[in-house]
């Protein structure tokens, strides 16, 4: 696998700092976050360019709940491709893309192939959806629906150091 060039060799705790900072709150001021991580805010600024140049940071974005905003429902939906190929995984990844109602999708390992998130105002119109995927797809597929009652837990609710520092820890070795 080719890695990026421009991947910063390791992160540092004040990288880390910084990522903390803006996942907890994207829309921080550099004077705030250069307080917060004891940089200046033009070598905060130059941390932050190299950190988007090397992918980690993808893009600054609202949590915006749909189901509030628009009193919609909201799916889960496991999708399993009949007869798969990657090619013909590949058809159905840019078939999906141009559903609007779809606004989540993951590649998943095991006996499904996909989980998605489909919003739509009315049972009906969920149908309409996949019934959507299915004539716009070459692919045929299996799926299973589970609609969502309420969020528990996002991403924007997790501490970024404490996930980070579980996940680089280094595991004990055999006796």
């Amino acid at each position: 696998m080719a890695q990026n060039s421009s991947r910063p060799s390791r992160i540092d705790r004040i990288d880390l700092s910084i990522l903390t900072a803006l996942f907890s709150e994207a829309r921080i001021s550099k004077v705030q976050m250069s307080e917060a991580v004891g940089l200046s805010a033009s070598r905060c600024y130059e941390r932050m360019r190299r950190l988007e140049q090397a992918e980690i940071i993808r893009g600054y974005h609202a949590d915006i709940d749909i189901a509030r905003l628009a009193s919609c429902l909201q799916f889960q939906v496991q999708i399993k491709l009949l007869n798969y190929t990657s090619a013909r995984a590949r058809q159905f990844e840019k078939t999906l893309l141009k559903i609007p109602e779809i606004v989540s999708c993951h590649g998943v390992l095991g006996h499904v192939d996909y989980v998605m998130t489909v919003v739509a105002a009315t049972v009906e119109r969920y149908q309409e959806v996949i019934a959507e995927l299915r004539n716009q797809s070459e692919n045929e597929f299996d799926f299973v629906t589970f609609p969502i009652s309420k969020a528990i837990k996002s991403h924007s609710h997790s501490d970024l150091k404490q996930i980070v520092g579980r996940l680089t820890r280094e595991e004990p070795g055999p006796g």
